[in-house]
């Protein structure tokens, strides 16, 4: 009995943990009409997500069913930029590019990872 109590517990311990995690893969890659700095990015999983190194404050946007589900700030000043470089030379070379949100303390992970689901 107490082996299946610790199993559970393990069980339910992981499957905590790996709903922590958000995987998406990136579709598409276009600049928001009007802005110098803002890009709409597609996946499958959310209708919507913008990279604005724009704004005062920038950061990445998750939208699903027209409401802000996470919103990232990029805290350096060169993090922005440095995703929209990934990004773009990323689907340029016909790789891959999964966003990785980690919700409980709401950071993003960007990756060249295929299995990205």
């Amino acid at each position: 009995m107490k082996k299946v109590i610790v199993l559970v517990s393990l069980l339910v311990a992981f499957g905590l943990k790996a709903e922590t995690y958000e995987r998406t893969l990136v579709k598409r890659y276009i600049a928001v009409p009007n802005m110098d700095y803002s890009f709409e990015i597609k996946t499958s999983k959310y209708d919507k997500v913008i990279l604005d190194c724009q704004s005062f404050v920038t950061g990445m946007n998750f939208y699903k069913n027209k409401k802000l589900v996470h919103g990232i700030y990029l805290d350096a000043y060169s993090d922005c930029p440095d995703m929209h470089t990934f990004i773009t030379h990323s689907l340029t070379e016909k790789m891959p590019v999964c966003l990785e949100i980690e919700t409980e303390s709401n950071t993003l992970t960007v990756s060249n990872e295929s299995d990205c689901q």
